[in-house]
């Protein structure tokens, strides 16, 4: 690819619009309260990419909330690079992508899979490649699919992801539901903010039993809604709620859980002993495992306890 000599400018930022209607729609409509505190401390510090449209007009191709920003603050002109329109497509999608993970701290994979998509209709699935480790993913044909796909889920999951809210290895689960029962699980999962490994178990267990007993999120969920969770926290109704779907979807091992607890109650075992069942209830053994302060204790105590185990 020929190097392009940049083209820099300083443009009335009344000559610069955004015209992209998905891209406005995963903004709020009143700017980046942190962006327009920077903004006002030291000014505008990079550059925004946009393309000569028409004379005095140019359509902006990255950092829609800076734009917003800067015209939140009634900020005359701002610093451009111009394309101009002989710019090679690989290239403008490139800068678009490079101007995108400089604007935010952590890159949105919905804005990313959006720039894909829209490259994705000027180059082949070779051309693309190339501009997945500018994203840092390695240059592999499914993760644009992968990719991609994001923007098929329900509008309340897309904006999920793009916020950081939903992860997007949790999105993949949930393009099963329908796009309703997606916006329900989306209301959900903002309610209570499980992260990480929790809001996974969440969705999967959500999805499995939407799809075995092929009923909605709010069918699965009503009965458990409808429980007074009023003297509970957020974070303890989330855990009450793990806890019910989990014995909806493992009935057996649930009830074997309870059993095991009340069989341990009965024994009242002293500080620093534990019974532990087998993996998963695979066979009736039992573990007791001893915690000690130190070695030395551990080392005091070790003849009666294996003689205790011999006898």
């Amino acid at each position: 690819m020929p190097l392009e000599p940049a083209l820099f400018q300083t443009i009335k930022n009344r000559c610069i619009e955004c015209t992209d209607p998905f891209l406005l729609s995963l903004f709020d409509e009143s700017p980046d309260g942190a962006l327009a505190d920077h903004l006002r401390l030291f000014g505008q510090t990079t550059p925004l990419l946009v393309w000569e449209d028409s004379p005095d007009h140019y359509l902006l191709l990255a950092d829609c909330p800076m734009h917003r920003a800067l015209s939140f603050l009634e900020v005359e002109s701002a610093l451009c690079r111009i394309l101009s329109s002989n710019t090679p497509a690989i290239l403008r999608f490139s800068l678009q992508i490079l101007h995108e993970q400089v604007a935010f701290r952590q890159p949105s994979p919905i804005v990313q899979a959006h720039l894909l998509n829209q490259a994705s209709q000027l180059l082949d699935r070779n051309a693309l490649l190339p501009l997945l480790p500018l994203m840092g993913y390695k240059p592999h044909s499914y993760l644009v699919e992968e990719l991609t796909t994001l923007l098929h889920l329900a509008p309340a999951a897309v904006r999920a992801i793009h916020r950081g809210i939903l992860a997007p290895k949790t999105g993949k689960l949930i393009k099963q539901l329908s796009l309703a029962d997606q916006t329900a699980l989306i209301g959900l999962i903002e309610t209570y903010r499980p992260g990480g490994s929790k809001q996974f178990k969440l969705v999967e267990m959500v999805v499995e039993l939407c799809l075995r007993h092929n009923s909605s999120v709010d069918d699965l969920l009503g009965a458990w809604q409808q429980k007074d969770h009023i003297q509970d926290n957020l974070p303890q109704q989330l855990q009450g709620l793990l806890q019910h779907l989990a014995a909806l979807v493992w009935p057996e091992r649930t009830k074997m859980e309870k059993g095991f607890q009340r069989f341990a109650d009965t024994i009242s075992l002293p500080d620093g002993v534990a019974l532990v069942p087998s993996t998963s209830f695979e066979d009736e053994s039992v573990e007791v495992r001893l915690r000690f302060a130190d070695s030395n204790i551990l080392q005091r105590k070790w003849e009666g306890i294996r003689a205790l185990v011999q006898s």
